[in-house]
């Protein structure tokens, strides 16, 4: 009882400690709050004689949020443009627009840069930034000073050489293995990504606290198999998550999930006599002083909430899970208790990233589970060996080879379970959003642990508990579900955020699919509710909101053809056809294409410089692995207005119903499309519902029934002008009615209500 008198106001102190700097975190004062710390801090001398653990709390709260204001202040910078220095110590993957952001240590503290493009980790820059909210952004090119040192250098060598080893196996597992040990995506295509999210195992696709715990509590138990005493196996333990987070880089992502896991060692290694929640609470304390953009970070949320849940609810339920069921042993019952409690304490903040729930994503933790394990062990062991080989040991290279092929394996089955499980029935559920969605997950989740911790207890009435809440979460997900399209379907605008796509149904599963929309899912779940499996692709201009979700296309699924505006044919078409081995075929101003019972008339572009062959198929060659197409391919990348201006622009009539997609096309092209335009049952606003635009286009189109393909933004689409220009019919809108039905004579159904 003594022990626990005296840790508790420690704990309670560090627990306030930590809620007070992530409030501050969030709020982001300027420097001059500055100047109320050493307030603070004499009001916590004053309280020391008389109040002794809330003096020292203000004292240590004083000291800490002084680092936090002083590390939030160094990594914004002034408001314009300042000379920045420092070495890059980590980078993410290329978004699709090529900006990287890139972790520089500079004299002050860490920085969060947006860069045009990826650098080495290791090389000493400098570069001209400008602040973009909380980090820094750099329109040109760094400027490399110095390159990788030998220690940054064989870290570099000994990354790639896990990538090639794990690659070298050909399968999934391959490109999994080197996300899953050294934080590694870049192998990992965009379908294996969103399978791992829908079923809630993104914490495997990239390095996360669960497996630096493992490394680390791994080297602490070999550390006490040699007799080694609890605070030499902490000891070991955190330097192996300080040489882990070296091999990984400096990212916030890897920076937290080795903060979590050093947590973990030190509960765990230690072996009693430890408070939890002070281990916590100082990791979170020391985290958000000296990095305090991890407070925003849902990915922060998650770590701390599964770490705590790990730390306290799943030594109770083992203990007395174990009792209850002494025939199977405690290995068994943790690593099937492990996922389920971490999945359901991280819910509340799932849905708020992403409103949806998985029936399956338990499951899928639990079946995935045993191989993350081995997985993790063999690819470290590889990384060791590798590290070690590259150091001039010999023969260790050819054991990294062997536990990187091994290790693959068990990868494989995690990239399997991913798989299947994304593609079952009910893999991803809508969910109220958020705030609302978040509040109720939050009651269902206190609902849940009453249930059973009444369960636990042997109150029988614990069950209907636990049933009332499984009864109340399947009542809203019914409630929330998207309304699927009537079985005439002729169109479908699909919901892909801030960006365009459309289908068009071409009957006995096949589909005619313009533009694909910024991300792969989105359209992927179009397709699924559509019923589509062969499809002809066109895509308006390779802008990302447009095209960039292409891949999805392929999944499952046969792409036949690619049409493009001839002068839009070059190295992004040329990727998709190497893909899907798709027929590449151009498209332009007077052409008419019948494809299937689809009647299509070409309104736009007009062909800049025609390629040889006119309209004919310009790339049978380089889809079977030919020469590039002329000089196409040695056109220099347009910038987004010119691609704009050469959208193509198709009328499609079917089944009764005609529609006008006029892609991107800004006000000019618009007035000289008008001039020989037939009005149409539906007209999609050009360009998210742009300003740029004709009102003689609108009028000419004449629709009965007007859409908008838009998601959140900060362009201000779509303009008042634009929903004006419709004149007097109905205008729907992807964001607020989510995909919209079309049917023949122009009727409509939407996923959701709206006005």
């Amino acid at each position: 009882m003594r022990t626990t008198t005296l840790l508790w106001p420690g704990s309670t102190r560090l627990l306030l400690c930590a809620a007070g700097l992530w409030a501050v975190a969030l709020v982001a004062p300027g420097p001059g709050a500055l100047l109320l710390t050493p307030v603070l801090a004499a009001a916590g001398f004053v309280c020391l004689r008389a109040h002794h653990h809330l003096g020292v709390g203000l004292i240590l709260f004083a000291c800490l949020v002084t680092v936090e204001i002083t590390m939030l202040a160094s990594a914004r910078g002034p408001s314009g443009h300042e000379e920045m220095s420092g070495t890059v110590v980590g980078h993410s993957r290329p978004g699709a627009a090529g900006w990287t952001r890139l972790t520089v240590v500079t004299g002050t503290g860490f920085a969060e840069v947006l860069a045009p493009s990826a650098l080495r980790d290791g090389s000493a820059v400098t570069m001209t930034t400008q602040r973009l909210g909380d980090i820094r952004v750099s329109r040109q090119e760094p400027r490399i000073i110095r390159e990788p040192g030998p220690l940054w250098q064989w870290r570099n060598d000994l990354r790639a050489g896990l990538r090639e080893d794990a690659v070298a196996a050909g399968h999934a597992g391959g490109r999994l293995l080197p996300g899953l040990v050294i934080g590694d995506t870049e192998p990992q295509d965009a379908r294996m990504l969103d399978d791992m999210r829908v079923v809630s195992l993104t914490h495997v696709s990239a390095v996360s606290g669960t497996n630096v715990s493992i490394v680390a509590l791994g080297a602490g138990i070999l550390a006490g198999a040699c007799r080694a005493g609890p605070r030499t196996r902490v000891g070991v333990g955190v330097l192996t998550c300080l040489f882990y987070l070296f091999i990984v880089g400096f990212e916030p992502s890897a920076i937290r999930a080795a903060a979590m896991a050093t947590a973990v060692a030190i509960v765990f290694l230690r072996g009693g006599g430890i408070s939890p929640v002070a281990v916590i609470c100082t990791c979170v304390c020391v985290l958000l002083a000296f990095v305090p953009v991890l407070a925003s970070s849902l990915g922060f949320v998650l770590s701390v909430v599964s770490t705590a849940a790990i730390m306290f609810v799943i030594p109770v339920l083992v203990r007395a899970l174990t009792v209850r069921l002494p025939l199977v042993p405690a290995v068994v019952i943790g690593a099937l208790v492990v996922p389920l409690v971490a999945q359901v304490a991280c819910t509340p903040v799932l849905v708020a990233i992403d409103p949806r729930v998985g029936l399956w994503s338990v499951l899928a933790n639990a079946v995935a589970a045993p191989a993350i394990l081995p997985a993790t062990i063999l690819g470290f062991v590889s990384l060791v060996s590798g590290g070690l080989g590259l150091l001039g040991v010999p023969g260790l290279l050819w054991g990294a080879e062997v536990c990187a092929w091994f290790g693959s394996l068990f990868a494989w089955w995690i990239a399997a379970v991913a798989r299947v499980g994304a593609g079952l029935p009910g893999a991803s559920l809508d969910w109220p959003a958020p705030p609302w969605g978040t509040v109720i997950a939050l009651a269902l989740l206190l609902v849940l642990s009453v249930g059973v911790w009444l369960l636990l207890r042997w109150k029988q009435w614990g069950l209907p508990v636990v049933a009332a809440c499984l009864a109340l979460t399947a009542l809203i997900v019914i409630a929330q579900r998207s309304r699927p399209p009537a079985a005439d379907w002729a169109v479908m605008i699909c919901d892909v955020g801030q960006g365009s796509a459309t289908v068009v149904n071409l009957g006995q599963g096949r589909g005619l699919v313009v533009d694909t929309g910024e991300e792969p899912k989105p359209i992927d779940e179009c397709l699924d509710s559509s019923g589509v499996d062969d499809v002809e692709l066109f895509i308006s201009h390779f802008d990302a909101d447009h095209s960039a979700g292409w891949e999805a296309t392929m999944w499952s699924r046969s792409v036949e053809k690619l049409w493009v505006s001839p002068n839009a044919v070059g190295p992004e078409s040329e990727r998709i056809v190497a893909s899907s081995r798709a027929e590449l075929l151009t498209a332009e101003r007077g052409q008419q294409v019948r494809i299937g019972p689809a009647a299509i008339d070409v309104l736009w572009p007009i062909a800049a410089n025609p390629p040889p062959g006119a309209a004919g198929s310009l790339a049978a060659g380089t889809a079977a692995g030919g020469a590039e197409s002329g000089a196409a391919a040695m056109r220099p990348r347009q910038e987004s207005a010119e691609r704009n201006r050469d959208s193509l622009v198709l009328r499609v009539e079917l089944a009764g119903l005609s529609i006008l997609l006029p892609g991107d096309i800004g006000e000019d092209e618009q007035f000289l499309v008008a001039q020989g335009i037939e009005p149409v049952d539906v007209l999609v606003a050009p360009h998210h519902g742009s300003s740029d635009l004709s009102e003689d286009f609108y009028s000419a189109a004449a629709a009965r029934l007007g859409a908008v393909s838009v998601g959140e933004n900060r362009y201000g689409h779509p303009s008042p002008r634009s929903l004006r220009a419709f004149g007097p019919v109905p205008v729907l809108r992807t964001d607020r009615c989510g995909t919209i039905a079309l049917y023949p004579d122009a009727r409509y159904s939407t996923d959701r209500s709206c006005s």
